[in-house]
């Protein structure tokens, strides 16, 4: 690398000419690569799945070229594909793998999923009789702001030519390569491998049995390591005999010390028993044990601290009741801290008389029926000043030292980076909805509702052929009655938010050609202008999708998409700025932004646009013969203008003009002009951010639940604990949306007018949680643990798709 770095810019023939050299010195191999399968990989379309596909650059050995590479297959709709695909390479132990995992997008560009870097010099050689296991590597970012997951399982080995002199050959190089410096770029692509030195030796082959309970493996980069299942230790020395007796040694003092907090901890409540002199000694003997048993097992020291704690305050105890003043003695409360007695005066006191400092608190793992949290669930630090502890009950509370006050909530919900943005009441938009609520126009001289019956894998062609076939635009303001084919549900509400739900992922998914995301990096939808293209009836579905819009806003649903900002002003007939593009594609807006702050004769620019369409390019005239007309100072606004125009109004004129006509059947044009765009975005779509403060102000609670009680208090640490999208899913399974209304939690909806969202208590600890989506309601059963609570409701969170009663 420092050979690249100090060679000259137009040097590269020549490095070039010095690789090829550098290869037809250094002896080729045949390696074996076998692409088996990867797991937990990111999710990355829209129906949480992806469709990967792995893809192998063979690098040079200063990795600036690539010499082959190649692809699997994909898999589709999977975070754990399997590929099982074998590829032989010629390759120089110089040269790397640069192993990357992408999610095919037929749409726009692949999205990457992680990748595996493997150096080729220490990689194990296949011979007779020996077993090379696959490796599992952590899939690693190449960047910062790369989101990536999960791991690959891959197996790698030099082929074997069955000769002697290739075997010697081998045995000298990994006898040579026996002292290796560690570094991060060569640790395997992020392989999890034993706790070595940085030197580390490589031993010579012994073929001979394993003392029990001992295993042998291989790292990354093929050097053999060992096993020790009985004290849960690895080493690279191949154990002996009298490793063995160490061994047995060790698990025999590990029993000592677990021995010995059992006993610490039955002599805890007996403060007051005189123990012999000796005792402390025999002890400390003991302690000293057990620090060197956890130094040679890290996971001994992460179960035994808060009992070493414990019992270090008892020793402390029993060796400090020496020394109190007359009438006084010392007692350990329930809760595992210690507090003195003035029998003088009959009082008690946290307080040491003797140091005049309070006692030590407790370890918080000491106090009764303490609920256990996961790593996942670590919702940060506290505010300065604050405390969390624990009622003997197990519930949780709170201490403001800075006020001196409890309280029951925690104080993180006001943290926006942890319960969501707060949102903002908008007593205007209030107004102005109930204006259109009360203007809308009423059915006449139609039936009393509109039944939609449809299946769940046809819904889009189902509720095409029933809606796009009414000629009555009345019967489309009636009362929607939704029934799912095979399932027995009665539609109070629920049913109907779901089919927007539902109806919204297959209408806006870009894989039909109506609709496509304005960027690479951004999710807002816009209209595909060659949606004519990729489907003939395209106007009759935009008027459709206008209708099904018209009914959501007309029937106070949500629709389950955001669209650009300049969609909702073509609907309100306002004029589209410069400003407006700057969320959709702020490439394109920097670039209009310096034409219009500076003079652009010198870019030779033209009247016209060159357009990709479907790999070719072909060029558009923004007016007559613009092509021929070059742009100056002088009309450069008029360029910036029809530039806008030509993004966003002209291409989709026809596709827009179709929307419009739907959504104006159900919901008169004039009334949505009361809207800014702003407001108009929140009226169609809703809330995306969830805000848990709001949503745990606005819950009502039956059945003995109340928002203290610590089945609640666990379920609103599991939602805190949610990311957004999981918190949106828990939502869409208790009310039928994952979208909330423009002013909160408040104005949620049921079946017969506003309804909160409501826990119950229901069921015992056997049922699965459920819900009612007709009365935003929770039936949640009385569970003995956090755990159990939060495995239970994912369960059903994850496993509800179909309805079965009265939603």
């Amino acid at each position: 690398m420092a050979e690249a770095a100090e060679s000259p810019p137009n040097g590269h023939a020549e490095d070039s000419a010095n690789e090829e050299t550098s290869l037809d010195e250094e002896p080729s191999r045949l390696l074996r690569l076998k692409i088996k399968a990867g797991h937990n990989l990111a999710k990355k379309d829209i129906f949480g799945a992806s469709d990967p596909y792995v893809r192998v650059d063979l690098l040079s050995s200063d990795r600036d070229t690539v010499i082959d590479s190649f692809c699997t297959r994909t898999k589709k709709r999977t975070l754990n594909p399997v590929w099982d695909e074998e590829f032989l390479f010629q390759v120089a132990p110089s040269q790397s793998l640069k192993i990357e995992v992408f999610d095919e997008n037929r749409l726009t560009r692949d999205d990457f999923l992680g990748l595996v870097e493997l150096p080729l010099r220490y990689i194990p050689k296949e011979r007779t009789g020996r077993i090379i296991n696959t490796k599992f590597y952590i899939l690693r970012p190449r960047s910062t702001k790369s989101r990536v997951k999960g791991h690959l399982e891959i197996y790698h080995a030099y082929t074997s030519t069955g000769t002697s002199e290739d075997d010697d050959n081998t045995s000298q190089q990994e006898t040579e390569a026996g002292w290796e410096m560690v570094n991060a770029e060569e640790g395997g692509g992020g392989e999890e491998s034993p706790t070595s030195p940085i030197t580390v030796p490589t031993p010579p082959s012994n073929h001979s049995s394993l003392p029990p309970g001992w295993e042998e493996r291989q790292d990354a980069n093929g050097r053999t390591y060992y096993v020790n299942h009985a004290a849960r230790t690895t080493q690279w020395e191949r154990p002996t005999g009298a490793t063995q007796v160490v061994e047995e040694a060790q698990q025999r003092s590990l029993e000592s010390a677990q021995e010995f907090r059992r006993r610490v901890h039955i002599s805890v409540d007996n403060t007051d028993d005189s123990l012999p002199d000796h005792q402390p000694r025999d002890n400390v003997e003991i302690l000293r044990t057990m620090l060197e048993t956890q130094r040679l097992d890290p996971n001994i020291r992460r179960h035994s601290m808060p009992t070493t704690s414990l019992n270090r305050q008892s020793s402390q105890t029993q060796s400090t009741t020496e020394g109190l003043p007359a009438g006084w003695s010392m007692q350990v409360a329930p809760n595992g801290r210690v507090f003195y007695i003035d029998h003088n005066s009959k009082t008690t006191t946290w307080i040491d008389p003797r140091t005049g400092k309070p006692s030590i608190l407790p370890n918080q793992s000491n106090v009764p029926n303490r609920p256990r949290f996961s790593s996942v669930d670590d919702l940060g630090p506290l505010p300065e000043g604050w405390e969390e502890r624990f009622h003997t009950d197990g519930r949780i509370f709170f201490i403001d030292h800075n006020s001196r006050i409890t309280q029951w909530e925690d104080p993180r919900l006001n943290n926006p980076n942890i319960a969501g943005p707060a949102v903002p009441y908008s007593r205007d938009y209030k107004r102005k909805y109930e204006y259109l609520k009360s203007k809308l126009p009423k059915p006449t001289n139609v039936s009393g509702k509109f039944e939609l019956k449809v299946s769940r894998a046809n819904i889009l062609e189902d509720c095409y052929r029933i809606i796009s076939a009414v000629t009555r635009v009345d019967i489309l303001r009636t009362k929607l009655w939704v029934e799912f084919d095979g399932e027995e549900v009665l539609d109070y509400g629920g049913a109907s938010r779901e089919l927007f739900f539902l109806l919204s992922k297959e209408m806006f998914n870009p894989y039909y050609g109506l609709f496509e995301y304005s960027a690479v990096d951004n999710y807002t939808l816009q209209i595909n202008p060659a949606s004519g293209v990729c489907n003939e009836d395209h106007l009759s579905y935009f008027k459709f999708i206008g209708r099904v819009a018209g009914m959501a806003v007309y029937h106070g649903k949500l629709l389950d998409s955001f669209f650009i900002r300049p969609f909702y002003k073509m609907m309100l007939g306002k004029p589209i700025s410069l400003k407006d593009m700057e969320s959709v594609d702020s490439e394109y807006y920097n670039s209009l932004l310096w034409i219009m702050e500076n003079d652009p004769a010198d870019l030779d620019l033209r009247f016209s646009i060159d357009e990709d369409l479907f790999g070719q390019m072909q060029q558009r005239d923004l007016k007559p013969n613009g092509s021929e007309i070059p742009v100056t100072q002088e009309n450069k606004n008029e360029y910036i203008n029809l530039v806008i125009q030509w993004r966003f109004v002209s291409r989709i004129e026809q596709q827009m003009n179709a929307f419009l006509e739907g959504f104006g059947e159900v919901v008169p044009m004039h009334l949505i002009k009361l809207f800014d765009e702003n407001e108009l975005e929140l009226l169609m779509c809703g809330i995306g951010k969830i805000d848990v403060k709001d949503w745990k102000q606005n819950t009502v609670y039956k059945g003995s639940y109340h928002a203290n009680h610590i089945v609640i208090q666990w379920f609103w640490r599991m939602v805190m604990s949610f990311s957004n999208e999981m918190r949106a899913r828990l939502l869409q399974f208790v009310t039928g949306t994952s979208r909330v209304p423009m002013n909160g939690f408040k104005e949620l909806y049921g079946s017969n007018g506003p309804q909160l969202f409501t826990i119950e208590k229901w069921g015992t600890t056997d049922n699965l949680p459920r819900s009612h989506t007709c009365f935003n309601r929770l039936d949640l059963p009385p569970y003995d643990s956090y755990q159990e609570l939060r495995d239970r409701l994912i369960k059903a969170i994850e496993g509800s798709e179909t309805f079965g009663g009265v939603d």
